[in-house]
């Protein structure tokens, strides 16, 4: 009788077994658990479940990135870093409506908005600016410097609207601040092309921010760093020098820095990341932390973050102060990683008067702009590399867009945007932000890059470039249809 009964219950667990395998669903699509695919991501080998183990996060890092960036604060460490998809921004008031194209280029007023002059970077832009649009016919660009003050710019802009003027170009001191201001410019009719080191919202009433992608900076200088100076069972000691912590390239340069050296060494070590959002996100949280303490020991990854020197300015002197602040108590720093090449020039001072011999006792890196001072240095080998962010590119790039919308015809315009009609339909639907190229300017390419006469792109004071123009939302999306 037992044994019969035994049979029974045998038979049940059997065809239990069989109706659940039955009623699963193996080609279901994934849920909101699943990763998204991307280029670095290898596919995930099926792994048997543990039921002891806590429940995988939801998100992948790469929906964490994009929520970080939701946050003005968190995206000051990921500027550069962009979606795989951009909803259309056709429908955003941009002054476009209002444009009326210009018989006579010479009818055509435009105003600078400067946040500030002073430095090689800013005055390149200013010179660039003023050098396009003489080149294009166009009278002097109306320019004027706030010296970094909100207020003043502020008034800049009404004064400029006043005056008349047909479109805005701003280089801003604080875009979300002004973002107020912005709307009632754009609801008077007048288009805003801006540029800056902030990434723009989607919502805000402009054609597009031209700024360069400064974590994408950082990052390609960390990979190059760990392709140079990483060794199995050394630590590098590393100190960063930065001109202020609430700015977009104080913090992404660093930021970059620390997830492409983590994601050289881990495919040097045959430990690679399964994604380039897996180490971006864990840099976020090692800079977040560092920034406040100001010392993150990684020595199981090689690196020790030891010092960070706040120079409270872009130049050479303050750049030099904030590195003598720090390197005076840490002489065995290996590497200083800079924000700006302006700044970098004074750490590279600040080492030779502390007896250190740059290229040989201690390396210097920088995270823009590929001044021509920086390719100097990166041939005399006293600078390991920087990254471009040529100020004659955005500089260009806005008086371009404005040519584009009110006379149209230039040569190098897309085809899209080769009248004024079509150019307000192809600048109407640009991402909020549009992120130059970049590019890592080493001694093994920097004779590529270096301006052979002073005439040559303006007054040779920045690395050569190539042209180039925003792409448009829909091309981006139809680009990037299978990341």
């Amino acid at each position: 009788m037992k044994k019969r009964i035994s049979l029974v219950i045998a038979l049940i667990m059997v065809l239990t077994m069989v109706f659940a395998a039955c009623t699963a669903t193996p080609d279901a699509p994934a849920g909101d658990s699943a990763a998204p695919a991307t280029p670095d991501a290898p596919a995930a080998a099926d792994e048997p479940a543990d039921a002891d183990a806590p429940a995988a996060s939801a998100e992948s890092s790469y929906d964490q990135i994009m929520k970080l960036l939701e946050n003005p604060e968190s995206a000051l460490a990921l500027n550069g870093i962009q979606p795989k998809e951009y909803a259309s921004r056709a429908s955003v008031p941009k002054g476009l409506d209002a444009i009326t194209p210009k018989a006579d280029v010479k009818d055509l007023k435009v105003a600078w908005a400067a946040s500030q002059l002073g430095s090689e970077f800013f005055e390149g832009l200013r010179d660039a600016a003023q050098g396009e649009a003489k080149a294009l016919g166009m009278n002097p660009i109306d320019l004027r410097s706030a010296d970094l003050s909100l207020e003043t710019q502020n008034q800049q802009i009404e004064d400029f609207v006043t005056s008349g003027i047909d479109a805005l170009l701003l280089n801003a001191v604080d875009l979300h601040a002004q973002a107020q201001i912005i709307k009632e410019v754009s609801d008077k009719g007048i288009p805003i092309v801006v540029t800056g080191p902030t990434a723009s919202k989607p919502e805000y009433q402009i054609i597009s921010a031209i700024i360069s992608g400064s974590n994408e900076s950082g990052f390609i200088g960390g990979v190059y760093s760990a392709e140079k100076l990483y060794k199995a069972g050394e630590v590098l000691k590393v100190g960063f020098v930065v001109a202020k912590l609430e700015d977009a390239d104080s913090n992404s340069r660093p930021c970059g820095w620390i997830a492409g050296y983590l994601y050289k060494v881990a495919e040097i070590e045959g430990t690679p990341y399964a994604s380039k959002y897996d180490a971006i996100l864990e840099a976020f949280n090692i800079w977040t932390a560092f920034k406040s303490d100001r010392k993150y020991d990684l020595s199981e990854k090689g690196l020790n973050l030891a010092w960070l020197g706040v120079g409270e300015g872009l130049d050479v002197a303050k750049g030099q102060q904030a590195t003598a602040d720090q390197l005076t108590g840490n002489p065995d720093t290996n590497l200083i990683v800079v924000e700006m090449d302006s700044m970098g020039y004074g750490a590279i001072q600040e080492c030779k008067q502390q007896g250190k011999t740059p290229g040989e006792d201690i390396f210097i890196i920088t995270g823009g702009n590929a001044a021509r001072q920086a390719l100097d240095y990166i041939k005399s080998g006293e600078m390991m590399a920087t990254a471009t962010n040529i100020p004659f590119i955005p500089a260009t790039t806005l008086v371009d867009v404005v040519y584009d919308l009110f006379v149209g015809g230039r040569a190098s315009a897309p085809d899209a945007a080769n009248t004024p009609e079509k150019a307000a339909a192809y600048y109407n639907d640009l991402p909020a932000t549009s992120f130059m190229p970049t590019m890592l300017i080493t001694k093994e390419n920097v004779d590529k890059y270096y301006p052979t006469a002073p005439e040559t792109q303006f007054d040779g004071t920045f690395a050569l470039y190539d042209p180039w123009t925003p792409i448009s939302i829909p091309d981006y999306n139809a680009l990037h249809a299978n990341d």
